[in-house]
């Protein structure tokens, strides 16, 4: 298959998964003796994010950022401008950037990185930063405050659920590496008793002395965790179904169920359609194989490859994680009804992984 052909075949895939997801939808949910969804075609999802240039993103709902940012008083910001005229690729970054709550952003983690005095005492914010032999997702001054982009996703994807961060009595980082989400989530909602567990023991060890505020823990590769049912109000984990096989995916499903309290929330993303679009897009995967992926999304919900090989992902070998692709329609059948699904945004993170919101039932 040529490279055009298989581009071609991607996008009617796409397509006809976006036609007859509705129809796959009810079909689910009936199954389920759940009510079905309205007739007629569904609202676009709320797309919060949008592409600003390459590799920029913006959150347009900046619900933690601004918490945090909203701390400052103006001597600690100019303070912040002062030193960054200092270091001119930094303010070459910053005067690039039109987006005000992106540039709000941009100076929480300069701050940091620059050791401004005030900032951390004024935020909640900490300056630690896990040295290169431990597993962080980022890097560097733009992480210096830790994920401000995804600790807004997740408010923001649960605000627009109806539900508020700051209601939140407890809550997990489930699959936190070296606890870079969850640092800014426990500054911004220092009301919570936030938790956050990864089967990498170094991340887990440099977490646990940096941030203490926090109960890290190690997890194992499989179920369940050591933690008492129905103790939690909200989970979140950022890219981890995304490397679940199916089967290994379920199994966790059903232990953040056996966790989250009756009414509580799961925050999670996976590969879906908009991540084939994302790869293809970008050569980052072969036409062939970005067809294939679309094609099983469509004929059976699901993709899996093991694809981390003999060296594993940072010292976890496990042929159950590698990477994987979920339809929406995988979702609703498999977790149906012990879940009520509450929002669906394909693309939301990082114009790449859909976002779902799912509500314990």
């Amino acid at each position: 298959m040529s490279t055009l052909e298989a581009r071609r075949q991607i996008r009617r895939l796409i397509e006809l998964g976006a036609r007859r997801g509705l129809a796959a939808a009810e079909r689910a949910l009936d199954a389920a003796g759940v009510a079905g969804i309205p007739a007629g075609p569904l609202p676009p999802a709320p797309r919060l994010e949008r592409e600003l240039g390459p590799g920029r993103l913006a959150v347009e709902a900046r619900y933690a950022s601004t918490l945090l940012y909203d701390r400052l008083d103006p001597a600690n910001i100019a303070e912040i401008e002062r030193r960054v005229d200092d270091w001119p690729d930094l303010r070459d970054q910053l005067d690039a950037n039109p987006d005000p709550a992106e540039r709000r952003c941009m100076l929480l983690a300069f701050g940091i990185w620059l050791a401004v005095p005030g900032l951390l005492e004024g935020t909640g914010l900490l300056s630690a930063q896990p040295p290169y032999e431990v597993h962080a997702m980022a890097r560097g001054p733009l992480s210096a405050a830790g994920g401000l982009y995804e600790a807004d996703m997740i408010a923001s994807a649960l605000a627009s659920a109806g539900v508020d961060l700051s209601d939140v009595a407890g809550g997990l980082d489930f699959g936190c590496s070296s606890g870079r989400v969850v640092r800014v989530l426990a500054a911004a909602y220092p009301q919570t008793d936030w938790h956050g567990c990864d089967p990498n023991a170094e991340a887990i060890a440099w977490a646990t002395h940096a941030l203490p505020a926090i109960d890290f823990f190690r997890s194992g590769e499989h179920p369940p965790l050591p933690l008492a049912d129905a103790s939690l109000d909200l989970v979140f984990a950022i890219s981890i179904w995304s490397h679940f096989e199916p089967a290994l995916g379920l199994r966790w499903f059903d232990e953040m169920h056996r966790l989250i309290a009756p009414g509580g929330h799961l925050v999670f993303t996976t590969h879906g359609l908009a991540s084939v679009e994302h790869y293809a897009a970008r050569d980052l995967r072969t036409a062939d194989q970005s067809a294939e992926i679309a094609a099983a999304l469509y004929s059976r919900g699901s993709w899996y490859a093991p694809e981390f090989g003999a060296d594993g992902d940072w010292g976890v070998v496990n042929p159950s994680w590698g990477t994987a692709f979920l339809s929406p329609e995988w979702v609703l059948t498999n977790l149906l009804p012990n879940w009520r699904v509450l929002e669906f945004a394909p693309g939301r993170n990082q114009c790449n992984q859909d976002v779902y919101v799912l509500r314990r039932v």
